[in-house]
């Protein structure tokens, strides 16, 4: 219903804002992270929404940026995870956080978000991790990149470095952050030398 809010940002807490746009104030919940990038109060401001309408219930959900929107509206895509779910989730980190640890498969801490446990964590991986494999091409420059997805050669390092003792969860970012960096197409054994340098 509502594409996005623009206004002055007249309250600002952690977990709701204030948006005074023409005389009236839309009240919104928002995550950390949204709250986190917000200008202070009184600041003009735009904010992507979501009106969620339950039964007699309508929340708006705000947000600083389209990604992170349209991560909300694929958390909310799976079963028995709500908005509220949604935000605590993307509370925890941002799109490309919780991305990697979905591509890890880390659902120990996916199951540190409060209301989210371990059988819920490994749902929501087994339903978004084939998501997240094939990118997403709609999302803004910066946020998430066209292929989440590991190739061959940074799932063979990746492999190997578990196999030196590293946590997966860890050397998945790392390896992910080299290949994005890098100008140039890297061997398996360039990429073990370069995330062991890290």
């Amino acid at each position: 219903m509502y594409e996005f809010i623009a206004g002055k940002l007249v309250t600002k807490q952690p977990d709701y804002i204030v948006v005074e746009t023409s005389g009236v104030g839309y009240r919104m919940k928002v995550s950390h992270s949204t709250f986190e990038k917000l200008p202070a109060a009184g600041s003009p401001v735009m904010i992507y929404t979501h009106l969620h309408v339950r039964e007699d219930i309508f929340e708006l959900f705000g947000f600083a940026q389209k990604a992170e929107r349209e991560f909300f509206f694929m958390l909310i895509g799976i079963s028995k995870i709500g908005p509220k779910a949604a935000l605590a989730i993307l509370s925890a980190g941002s799109p490309v956080d919780i991305s990697n640890w979905v591509m890890a498969e880390d659902a120990k801490t996916i199951a540190k978000t409060p209301g989210i446990g371990p059988t819920t964590a490994k749902r929501l991986i087994l339903e978004l991790k084939p998501k997240i494999s094939i990118g997403f091409s709609r999302l803004e420059p910066g946020n998430l990149t066209s292929d989440l997805g590991p190739s061959n050669v940074e799932e063979e390092a990746i492999l190997a470095l578990e196999a030196l003792g590293y946590a997966r969860s860890d050397v998945y970012s790392k390896v992910r952050k080299i290949v994005l960096e890098s100008s140039v197409k890297l061997t398996t054994e360039e990429l073990i030398k370069k995330a062991l340098k890290k």
